[in-house]
């Protein structure tokens, strides 16, 4: 069973009391639901149009999480496709190739910022570098893919060499984090096989 798919007529943001209504069935709003209570809310964020954003992303957390639980059942490939097929068909994007790669690279966009911020931190070592580096790539790969160039305009053609260029520097940076730490487990490993060796000697 599934839900019907996105539509033109659908595609505008939910109100914030709609949003609100949904985060109270799942349990994640406490407020009261008042519009003097979304006023303040929006004035101290910034304005309504942040605050519905914030109020989505709530629920999108909250959705996540609810599809965290109840994917931790075991699945079979063909039911796991089916429900996350689910998803690509309440968002509008099922049989829709470019559609596809954009909501592939809005999902991927989420999860590089936290690579990268990952990746700044003094403890960082090579493999939360070469993920975000390897985000990147991806990320520069996925515009190339949804952006459906013809490669027959001079524009077209710098714009793809110019991403591609990015996306090879990105990710040949990341292959060379990952060099680096190979090179790192293999002395490690060559450490205790000589220690063993020792030992038994």
């Amino acid at each position: 069973m599934t839900t019907p798919s996105s539509s033109p007529e659908t595609d505008q943001p939910a109100a914030v009391d709609q949003l609100a209504t949904a985060l109270q069935a799942l349990g994640h709003y406490r407020g009261n639901n008042t519009a003097d209570e979304h006023a303040g809310a929006a004035e101290q964020l910034g304005g309504e149009t942040v605050y519905r954003a914030y109020l989505a992303n709530a629920l999108l957390g909250a959705a996540q999480f609810e599809a965290i639980l109840n994917e931790s059942v075991e699945l079979d490939n063909e039911q796991r496709a089916a429900v996350y097929l689910q998803q690509q068909q309440t968002v509008g994007v099922a049989g829709d190739q470019t559609g596809m790669l954009e909501f592939l690279r809005w999902q991927l966009l989420r999860i590089s910022a936290p690579l990268r911020e990952n990746a700044q931190s003094e403890q960082a070592g090579p493999v939360p570098v070469a993920a975000a580096q390897t985000a990147e790539g991806l990320d520069r790969l996925l515009t190339v893919s949804a952006a459906g160039h013809t490669l027959t305009e001079q524009a077209d053609i710098d714009a793809v060499a110019e991403q591609l260029d990015t996306a090879h520097q990105a990710l040949s940076s990341a292959l060379d984090n990952i060099d680096q730490l190979r090179a790192l487990t293999e002395q490690a490993r060559s450490g205790s096989s000589t220690g063993s060796d020792d030992s038994e000697s």
